[in-house]
């Protein structure tokens, strides 16, 4: 039997809002494919400091991070793919300019000021443990290893400032229309799960993702088999291969035994 491997988006295919949690069921699948020997991977826009124990615990094989800029195997990096620095130091001081909260995201740890209360607020609610954020730092350092960036605008206006800052990099704005992530424009989760294919010598064929949102648009794309969660927005589902169940009915526990007879 040829080794498969499986990628994971968190929010809305994983972890469940309403439930805030992972079910065990799905939690259970997931053990059941690895001891099948196959590989299983977590796929997020997420930097590995924003990952919380109740994802790391499951004991993924590795992770592709910060919409594929970190890529990390059996606990090492595999890939890292940092923005250009001078422009995240330019960037940086022109949101501070506009006093515009903005957080600085690197392979291990989060670095912003203790001042943003409103990325503190948010990030509140995102199943995010705070004991990877740092608050006093030297940014130019860190700016020599950030992978992505996220910004919060309390305005229209703040929102409007922000994106008129970020044309060196590619963004992406939240539905909550205050939220954004500002990554570089050479890489996506599909870039990332290209390096992990021909890092660990997996055909595209034997790759599969699940995933719900606009920034898994690309692994979509990418990976030999699709599989859309029945909460996926529509572009997703256009996309799939399959559409299992939602997150709230464990669609994913349900499609791997269906997949793997568990």
């Amino acid at each position: 039997m040829e080794r498969k491997i499986i990628f994971f988006d968190i929010d809305g295919t994983l972890f469940c809002p309403e439930f805030g949690r992972i079910t065990d069921e799905v939690k259970n699948a997931i053990k059941s494919v690895q001891k099948q020997g196959h590989l299983c991977f977590i796929a997020s826009g997420r930097p590995y400091g924003y990952i919380a124990e109740n994802v790391k615990e499951i004991g993924f094989d590795g992770y592709v991070l910060a919409n594929g800029a970190n890529v990390k195997y059996q606990n090492q990096d595999l890939k890292v793919r940092c923005m250009d620095s001078q422009k995240v130091k330019e960037l940086c001081h022109k949101l501070k300019e506009k006093n515009i909260e903005y957080v600085l995201q690197t392979p291990k740890l989060c670095y912003m000021s203790q001042n943003n209360q409103c990325l503190l607020d948010f990030y509140s609610h995102c199943n995010i443990d705070f004991h990877n954020f740092c608050f006093e730092y030297q940014e130019d350092d860190i700016a020599q290893k950030t992978v992505k960036m996220e910004v919060w605008a309390k305005t229209q206006q703040e929102l409007d400032d922000a994106i008129s800052c970020f044309h060196p990099f590619s963004y992406e704005l939240h539905p909550d229309n205050h939220s954004l992530e500002i990554y570089s424009n050479e890489v996506s989760k599909a870039t990332g799960i290209l390096d992990v294919l021909k890092e660990l010598h997996i055909e595209l064929e034997n790759s599969y993702c699940f995933g719900d949102g606009p920034n898994d648009i690309e692994m979509f794309e990418t990976v030999g088999h699709p599989i859309a969660m029945g909460n996926a927005i529509d572009d997703i589902k256009q996309r799939a291969e399959i559409i299992c169940p939602t997150v709230q009915d464990n669609g994913v526990a349900i499609q791997l035994k269906k997949m793997f007879i568990i």
